[in-house]
């Protein structure tokens, strides 16, 4: 009995230890966002970097409208595409199917050229949309989406026919009240992708400084401001885990890799 409270004890312990270990660049980023004068902290680097620096709210937003726009398409896109490759039958399902996973695991580097052609011959290089369309289609979502779709119960959805014959009715009535954490979840990994990101901006919208959302320009700023947007880059995550870590943790949960 005492071996099990033992190795209860040095679990816990190992495990404060590497909770404080992640956390502890957070508060250090934290605690030297503030300057101390005569004892006390102040919030002077805030100011200067939200009234002085006035062009950091300017990639601020465009970090928010990236991440929300990106967000809301792909969901939208890519729920429907979920049920499709989970409860409908059609030829070559599988096939498609696959293509879908192995688009999954392609990195960013093995596709950039045929993205970059395709843009620049639409004209797109340089502008909001050169970053939004790519990142919308994403084959991870769709994935994701058939795996919690698989879980609805066929019989469920065979008699909600017998009473509308609307897919779309289907979907918002039936489908998505039954997979609405691995909707939330989907949602903040996208959200955080896209407030993360840097090589589509580098490759597709580097002529255009006046777009980039601030994890590329993040790194330009002052010395004497650094901490505090640093600071401020981290809210929008950290506000989006503590509202939907529940959801987070159902959806993991009930996630199934196969069937």
């Amino acid at each position: 009995m005492r071996s099990v409270i033992d190795r209860h004890i040095i679990v816990k312990a190992a495990t404060i230890l590497m909770g404080l270990v992640f956390i502890s660049p957070v508060l250090f980023t934290l605690v030297l966002s503030l300057n101390f004068e005569g004892g006390f902290p102040t919030l002077r680097q805030y100011g200067e970097l939200l009234i002085t620096n006035f062009t950091f709210l300017n990639h601020f937003w465009y970090s928010v409208f990236y991440s929300l726009i990106i967000t809301v398409v792909c969901i939208i896109l890519s729920f429907p595409l979920g049920f499709l490759f989970a409860k409908v039958q059609f030829p070559f399902k599988n096939s498609i199917f696959l293509l879908f996973i192995i688009a999954m695991l392609l990195p960013f580097q093995a596709t950039v050229l045929p993205k970059y052609i395709q843009l620049r011959d639409f004209g797109l290089l340089g502008t909001p949309i050169a970053l939004i369309i790519p990142a919308v289609f994403s084959p991870f979502a769709v994935f994701l989406f058939c795996q919690f779709i698989k879980q609805v119960p066929t019989d469920v959805l065979e008699y909600t026919t017998l009473v509308t014959s609307s897919p779309i009715k289907i979907l918002w009535h039936v489908v998505l009240p039954q997979v609405r954490p691995a909707v939330f979840a989907l949602s903040v990994m996208v959200f955080c992708e896209s407030w993360n990101m840097m090589e589509p901006v580098i490759f597709f919208a580097i002529q255009n400084p006046g777009i980039h959302p601030l994890s590329v320009t993040l790194g330009d700023l002052p010395e004497s401001v650094a901490f505090s947007a640093a600071t401020v880059y981290m809210l929008p995550v950290l506000f989006l885990f503590l509202v939907f870590k529940e959801a987070l943790a159902e959806s993991m949960g009930r996630f199934r890799w196969g069937g």
